[in-house]
């Protein structure tokens, strides 16, 4: 995905400040040149925290908030108008964590300082003009940009990747308990900020809802509500070739009316076929039947959910095997062994039943070396210091397994 894309930007408000609050030598460390007060303009704002927002998104304090301290305090760009091709005019150079206190309606943030230097033409603009405007009021709004590649949306209602197909909730609609659901954005880096705001709306999940439309799994009444809450269309502004029927319970069911539509002869299989091609859809059905004539009765969720579960315990199952097997190997063999050798061998043949086998083997032979006592013969003691026969056959056959 395109690093651009990838950026999200949400508002924020502007405080100027004074000399005695100006750490000069905090700006000096980003600046290769030293630079005197007179020279620069300072303000400051909270970038974000952890207040949910009209996009009903979350910054996590303790990764997403805690980083864009890191990237403030290391220096963080001032852009217009989120535009990267230009120069940037400002920077950050500090940055503060506040704790939530006590008082209702507090929350966590993060604190940012930036500075411009004064009477510096940028962009074909002067900075005097930008430091008049934030100062007069006009400029007071700002946005953040932010993303990263671990950025990832934890959904408030059943904690998984909002991208996880086990996870059903799309931010802004309530859960199967009556909760509103939100998304918190975990790990994100801050890229830069804009004295110009542009609001834009989280993709990820929009991008969820649209594939729910797509496959008929939101009521109208939903898809209604995200339209009005993002301003986005969920359709791609496009309609279908279809025109839908709104069901009793308000369901959109395409794929149910197309199964009658095909039965009572109104369209044509070939039809569907083309108008597939033609929008740009993958059309996978030998795929998909395939993939059900191996699954069998395990075609379903839950059933899909159950081998999930009997295949990580089949793993576990294989693990331990192998563990013993390296275990009973070391006591026939002594320590010296090299047991990490063994192990990738048997995981490498992926055969249980060569895994028993060796098991089996390497337990008798451990039996076999640590058994108590001899087996001989009873025989009157004689006062001799020769070794019995028996015994001293056993010991040759310990120092031939052995060396």
């Amino acid at each position: 995905m395109d690093e651009e894309l990838n950026v999200i930007r949400l508002p924020v408000r502007v405080i100027t400040e004074t000399q005695e609050n100006i750490d000069l030598e905090l700006i000096n460390r980003q600046t290769l040149e030293p630079v005197t007060l007179d020279e620069i303009f300072t303000f400051s704002g909270n970038c974000s925290n952890d207040r949910l927002d009209s996009y009903f998104t979350k910054m996590d304090p303790v990764t997403t908030l805690r980083n864009y301290v890191e990237d403030l305090k290391a220096g963080v760009s001032l852009l217009e108008g989120h535009d990267i091709r230009k120069n940037p005019y400002g920077r950050s150079y500090d940055g503060a964590l506040i704790p939530a206190s006590d008082e209702p309606g507090s929350y966590n943030a993060a604190r940012g300082h930036w500075y411009i230097i004064r009477d510096l033409v940028i962009n074909g603009v002067n900075t005097n003009d930008t430091i008049r405007a934030i100062k007069a009021g006009i400029i007071r709004d700002m946005s953040v940009g932010f993303g990263g590649s671990d950025m990832w949306y934890r959904c408030s209602s059943c904690g998984r990747d909002m991208w996880d197909w086990e996870c059903p909730h799309i931010p802004g609609l309530e859960d199967e308990n009556g909760r509103m659901t939100f998304a918190w954005v975990v790990n994100a880096r801050l890229r830069e900020v804009s004295t110009v705001y542009k609001g834009a709306t989280p993709g990820a999940y929009i991008e969820k809802a649209r594939q729910y439309v797509q496959q008929g799994q939101l009521s109208q009444q939903n898809i209604h509500t995200l339209e009005r809450q993002f301003q986005v269309r969920l359709d791609d502004g496009k309609r279908s070739f279809f025109m839908s029927k709104k069901e009793s319970e308000g369901n959109v069911n395409l794929l149910e009316q197309l199964r009658q539509a095909l039965r009572e002869c109104k369209i044509e299989k070939r039809a569907v076929y083309e108008i597939l091609s033609s929008e740009g859809e993958v059309f996978r059905q030998p795929d998909d039947i395939a993939l059900r004539n191996e699954l069998g009765d395990a075609a379903t969720i839950e059933g899909i959910r159950q081998l999930k579960k009997e295949a990580e315990q089949g793993r576990q199952y294989a693990a331990d095997l192998i563990d013993k097997a390296v275990q009973a190997r070391v006591r026939a063999q002594g320590e010296g062994f090299d047991a990490e050798k063994y192990r990738s061998m048997l995981v490498r043949a992926n055969d249980l039943d060569f895994v028993k086998d060796e098991i089996k083997s390497y337990e008798e032979m451990a039996k076999q070396r640590f058994t108590p006592g001899r087996q001989t013969e009873q025989e009157p003691l004689e006062p001799t210091s020769a070794p019995a026969p028996a015994r001293q056959a056993a010991e040759e056959e310990d120092n031939i397994f052995l060396s």
